[in-house]
């Protein structure tokens, strides 16, 4: 049996929200359990993306989430928008559930400063690490009466180009930033002019995203790009479509 349009329509959107939420959001609330007892703990962390999507994370070995993590790596992150106008419960939000790893390899560092710059403060403090989250379910929830199955195949990229991009990214964020402000501006989905300046804070196969200070925003492509060629190609597109 076919899903009926209308559905196939719901399902994309929940998708897209759920990618543009792990791509944007800058901290989110990551619950653990405590050894022996199984009690949970809620705490705020600092998060980015890899490339596939999964969260990042730099915390201290010595905290007590990070100590938990080591005894069960088991763990639920929910990430949401920054709060807006509304009722923040009609706002898209997701939950994302999975065991928590040790993160060492060098693009994970340059990721996660490029999305929080003041992390530099304390990043190479001897007692701090990155780790990723390996996303095993999602719970998706768009807000009133939005509430649609994802599976982690549906938010995450195949990661078979990941390496080239890794290597491209540091000259694609040079390459776009030296657009111009104006340029940027429209990328972000803002008007030209403004007293935000936009840069570009990180990309993947799907998109660009940027940030102005403590704002960020999403440049989702059509399709996803195969190689550095066609990335540049889809922001150039996009940017002669917006002129």
């Amino acid at each position: 049996m076919n899903t009926p349009p209308d559905a196939q329509a719901a399902h994309a959107e929940a998708v897209a929200d759920a990618k543009r939420l792990m791509r944007l959001a800058r901290t989110a609330a990551l619950a653990t359990l405590e050894p022996g007892s199984g009690a949970p703990l809620t705490t705020l962390i600092g998060v980015a993306s890899d490339f596939d999507g999964a969260p990042l994370f730099l915390m201290s070995t010595l905290a007590r989430h990070t100590q938990q993590l080591a005894a069960d790596p088991r763990a639920s992150l929910l990430l949401s928008e920054e709060p807006g106008r509304g009722d923040p419960l009609n706002h898209p939000r997701v939950t994302l559930n999975g065991r928590v790893e040790k993160a060492g390899e060098p693009r994970v560092r340059a990721r996660y400063l490029q999305r929080n710059p003041k992390a530099k403060l304390y990043v190479d403090f001897a007692d701090f690490a990155f780790f990723r989250l390996a996303v095993e379910t999602v719970h998706f929830n768009g807000g009133f009466g939005r509430a649609d199955p994802l599976t982690p195949d549906d938010i995450l990229i195949a990661r078979e180009a990941e390496a080239a991009f890794a290597e491209a990214e540091p000259r694609l964020i040079d390459w776009v930033n030296a657009l111009g402000d104006d340029a940027l501006a429209r990328l972000a989905g803002r008007k030209p002019g403004g007293r935000q300046i936009w840069r570009a804070a990180g990309l993947d196969a799907e998109g660009l995203d940027l940030a102005a200070g403590a704002q960020a925003s999403r440049l989702s492509f059509a399709k996803a790009a195969r190689d550095e060629a066609e990335w540049r190609m889809a922001v150039t597109t996009v940017l002669e479509t917006l002129a």
